[in-house]
């Protein structure tokens, strides 16, 4: 007999080692979880996906504040600025963008001819109730422009990991601007009604200019300082 038969005992016991096939691997199950050799049926957030390597899927709970504060706001920009009107007669924010790059290329010459209407005989006005006036109406109507690029600009730029010069600068000037925007739009309402009619402008600028205040709102909600979600949390669960 051979050499090599001799230790034959040893060698059969490899081949059947490495002829024995493995059990197959349990398969997730989606809305199910393994419990002992049984298959039973998970809630919604303990839930695998198929195709994730065994990671749990996130839910909006799972963001941080800020996230969510970001997602909400954003949200909020975009539907003002689709739905709202930025021109006073009918156009959202993406139509308006047209006519305010338009008054934009027309600038100064439209200004002075602003001023000049307002302190003729015609608009009647003073020196400086017509500069208040024309700047007023400067303002809303750079205001489609200003706010679209500027809020691209912050949301990019700006956030709770990290932050660029350009999206805090963006941010800082869309908040001057929108108290430039306000406070002139406040002195030409008493050019029109006086110093007494100035109690009815906060409801006269709700009807004028109430999709550019929701605007200015969700621009707030970009900034990571604020933690308006968790405020908003606390009034939710202060009313319950």
């Amino acid at each position: 007999m051979p050499e090599d038969s001799e230790r034959w005992w040893e060698e059969t016991s490899e081949v059947s080692n490495q002829e024995t096939p493995k059990p197959p691997e349990p398969i997730a199950i989606r809305g199910y979880q393994r419990e002992g050799d049984q298959w039973v049926q998970s809630e919604a957030k303990d839930t695998m996906a198929p195709s994730s390597g065994g990671e749990s899927e996130k839910t909006i709970s799972d963001f941080p504040n800020y996230h969510k504060q970001k997602i909400a706001s954003t949200a909020l920009f975009f539907v003002a600025f689709s739905i709202g009107d930025w021109w006073w007669d009918g156009s959202n924010g993406f139509s308006a963008l047209i006519n305010s790059f338009e008054s934009v290329t027309r600038m100064p010459g439209s200004l002075i001819d602003s001023y000049e209407f307002w302190t003729s005989e015609y608009g009647g006005l003073n020196a400086i109730d017509a500069m208040l006036i024309t700047i007023s109406w400067m303002l809303w109507d750079i205001t489609p422009l200003v706010f679209s690029v500027g809020f691209a600009l912050c949301w990019r730029g700006w956030s709770k990991e990290f932050e660029t010069e350009a999206g805090k600068r963006s941010y800082i000037f869309l908040l001057y601007f929108s108290v430039a925007l306000v406070s002139m739009d406040i002195l030409a309402f008493v050019v029109f009604e006086g110093l007494v009619g100035v109690i009815d402008w906060p409801s006269a600028f709700l009807e004028w200019h109430f999709w550019q205040f929701v605007a200015i709102t969700a621009v707030v909600g970009l900034n990571p300082d604020y933690d308006l979600w968790e405020r908003f949390n606390s009034l939710q669960s202060a009313k319950e």
